[in-house]
């Protein structure tokens, strides 16, 4: 962590703060270190490695927000950024119709560091390009079918140091590490895509036991198998949803719908507290951990220790997302969802690990009892609104038939709005999986993971007519 002689000073600024007039003040450092590799059809793009510093000053000031932020570290530049940050504060108050409130948090003084064995980013780099060049080989080993390839290394390792004008001191040292295979094959005419990740808070172990060629074998047979594959009928289906489409569904359909700024706004969620919006079966929560998860986080950006949320308890919308200002305008408890890109930006509602809790189901029980339908794996991504209307475009597609697989399909799509969806929920695996690392990006970016079970549900399959 930061030495003292360093975080002195960051309390001597938020102390000036006060005497300038702030009514509160935070103050975020960040010491970024990234390292990434990338490349295409087998020619190296990209091998970067950079390192970012910087400073977030934040305040209120008459009821209203400031921000400002600096790379310089010199007192006298970091009272420049805090009085722009008062100075903006007092230039926005008259515009506010409400004054900020933060809601109460339990204030803390701790450091912390993520589990981590081996930390990648004190790997040689030949080692992490030997990765990227052993994951190539292998997919061309598939030969000419392959017509496109992506291969993506990335890890970064970052510190922390958190302190408010409430007597906070927290230091954070996380490290997380990703690697990302993208396939097109291509015959006759007909292009099928498809991908395949692994990553989470943690180092160099992700690779224990060649996992970066498992990940481009199955990206790799899985879009050479969907090359012959059919279009399925369209329609309101039952289908299986495996662990990583109805994380997606949860994270992208549901989830966003259940964060307290846009709730506060107006979205399908708004003033359902209590109420069922799902079927029985259904436990969605929103995590901090656990540990190894690539959204892990213990304290939030607004220095609040990170917690669980039940946003839905069998079925029952139970619980928001929040940041301190969103909480105290909806009289709620906080949960340490508030989160920033870094410390150019001011923290907001963010999700972390989201994922449905398993129920009792064996996942090949849960197809062995569905006498017609569809098993839905994966996904190339798509999109939601705040009305939890989506469109997701399904990586791989079996047609069940008596509770058996038959014949593949590709160019699947899914569409409905996440509440219908699950509310019909009939069936829950007992499988739980957070395995899908990623980023999201509403507004900023955050590092984000999550998952579930097999469920069974109805949803509108796209295909042909």
């Amino acid at each position: 962590m930061e030495n003292q002689e360093f975080i002195d000073i960051l309390h001597r600024l938020v102390d000036r703060g006060l005497e300038l007039g702030a009514e509160y003040i935070d103050v975020r450092y960040e010491d970024t270190v990234n390292n990434r590799i990338f490349m295409r059809k087998g020619i190296m793009e990209a091998v970067t490695h950079n390192r970012r510093r910087g400073l977030a000053i934040r305040c209120i000031v008459n009821g209203a927000w400031g921000l400002s932020s600096t790379e310089v570290f010199e007192w006298d530049s970091l009272l420049t950024a805090l009085k722009s940050a008062v100075d903006m504060a007092k230039a926005s108050a008259p515009a506010r119709t409400k004054r900020v409130k933060l809601a109460d948090a339990e204030v803390h003084r701790d450091n912390v560091s993520s589990s981590v064995k081996i930390k990648s980013t004190e790997v040689d780099p030949g080692e992490k390009i030997k990765l990227v060049l052993e994951a190539n080989d292998r997919i061309k080993e598939y030969g000419g079918v392959i017509k496109d390839s992506q291969i993506t290394y990335g890890d970064v390792c970052y510190r922390k140091m958190f302190i408010s004008s409430e007597g906070a001191e927290i230091g954070i040292e996380g490290f997380r590490t990703i690697f990302y295979v993208s396939i097109t094959a291509g015959e006759a005419g007909v292009l099928s895509p498809a991908y395949e990740v692994i990553g989470g808070t943690m180092g160099f172990e992700l690779f224990k036991g060649d996992r970066h060629l498992e990940v481009a074998k199955t990206a790799s047979e899985r879009a050479i198998r969907l090359l012959k594959a059919s279009l399925p009928k369209g329609g309101l289906a039952t289908v299986v949803l495996d662990n990583r489409l109805l994380g997606l569904i949860v994270h992208e359909a549901f989830g966003h719908t259940a964060e307290a700024d846009l709730v506060i706004t107006g979205d399908v969620l708004t003033g359902k507290i209590g109420k069922k919006i799902a079927s029985d079966l259904v436990t969605i929560v929103d995590d901090p951990g656990p540990e190894h998860a690539y959204g892990w986080i213990p304290y939030d950006d607004e220095g609040v220790k990170a917690r669980r949320v039940v946003i839905v308890e069998n079925g029952v919308l139970k619980e928001y997302m929040q940041s301190r200002e969103t909480a105290s305008i909806l009289g709620m408890n906080v949960t340490g969802n508030a989160r920033a890109q870094d410390y150019r930006y001011a923290p907001i509602v963010r999700m972390r690990n989201t994922y449905m809790m398993p129920g009792d189901w064996k996942p090949e029980e849960i197809i062995a009892e569905t006498k017609e339908g569809y098993y839905l794996k994966g996904s190339m991504g798509g999109q939601a609104d705040m009305n939890g209307e989506f469109m997701f475009v399904v990586q791989e597609a079996w047609r069940i038939e008596n509770g058996e697989l038959k014949e593949p399909y590709r160019g699947v799509t899914v569409s409905g709005n996440a509440l219908d969806v699950l509310m019909s929920v009939d069936a829950v695996g007992n499988d739980l999986k957070i395995d899908s690392p990623g980023t999201c990006g509403k507004f900023q970016l955050a590092p984000v993971d999550g998952g579930g079970p097999h469920i069974r549900c109805k949803i509108i399959v796209g295909g042909r007519r």
